[in-house]
């Protein structure tokens, strides 16, 4: 039933729907709370897995040993320090990526999504921010998306092996980017046609469906679970 269904997903629907359509949100500002949420789902994987691995260096000796056999030759002490050395350059560089690539999808939204202050969000303000003073106003305007995605996919930070958790967003959130970019004309066309003008809240509240009720791991995980099984 979880295949089709995500029941933590719900919470933030109805968060995020009742704030967007209270705050009377536009296409181009849902398009960017989403560029939003997905950033900081991205830096919160990463982080999430440092800390665990950071927290549990001192248990994991023998886990790492399974894997790479020039770790039993160290002390336990040596290899603490150098795993949480190594899993905190790794955080660093996981958080500069995703603030690259997120970076980029903030300048074509800069170009399609337009909105105010232009100076931050119009194609030539994007491209000349310092990146981090336009996230901080987004997350003062749409916390409720970046919130209500966190606890949409509450149990991605509960996964056994963080570092695969640093790679995570990579799997879902830009793949979840890339359906509602495909999704959102299409969508928007057939609303505008059923309700006119009163079209954007329809389609935000659809597309929130989309993002917060459906599964996208979890599905993904099951075809490849099955496809496995039948080869």
């Amino acid at each position: 039933m979880n295949i089709f269904f995500n029941p933590m997903g719900v919470i933030g629907f109805c968060l995020t729907a009742w704030f967007a359509l209270y705050q009377n949100w536009t296409l181009p500002q849902f398009c960017w709370s989403i560029w939003l949420a997905g950033l900081i789902y991205a830096w919160s994987c990463v982080i999430a897995a440092v800390i665990q691995i950071v927290t549990t260096a001192g248990f994991n000796k023998k886990y790492y040993e399974e894997k790479f056999s020039f770790v039993r030759n160290l002390s336990p002490g040596i290899f603490s320090i150098s795993l949480i050395l190594f899993s905190i350059l790794v955080g660093l560089i996981g958080l500069r990526i995703y603030s690259y690539v997120f970076g980029f999808y903030g300048l074509f939204l800069s170009v399609f999504a337009e909105m105010e202050p232009h100076t931050l969000f119009g194609r030539n303000g994007f491209i000349n921010s310092d990146f981090f003073t336009p996230v901080t106003y987004l997350i003062n305007i749409f916390w409720p998306m970046a919130l209500g995605t966190l606890i949409a996919s509450l149990k991605d930070f509960y996964k056994k092996d963080p570092w695969k958790r640093i790679f995570l967003p990579f799997q879902k959130e830009v793949l979840r980017m890339h359906v509602m970019i495909l999704l959102l004309p299409f969508i928007a066309l057939i609303a505008w046609a059923l309700f006119g003008n009163k079209y954007q809240p329809v389609v935000i509240i659809l597309l929130l469906g989309i993002f917060y009720l459906l599964p996208w791991k979890e599905a993904k995980d099951e075809a490849a679970k099955k496809a496995q099984e039948v080869m």
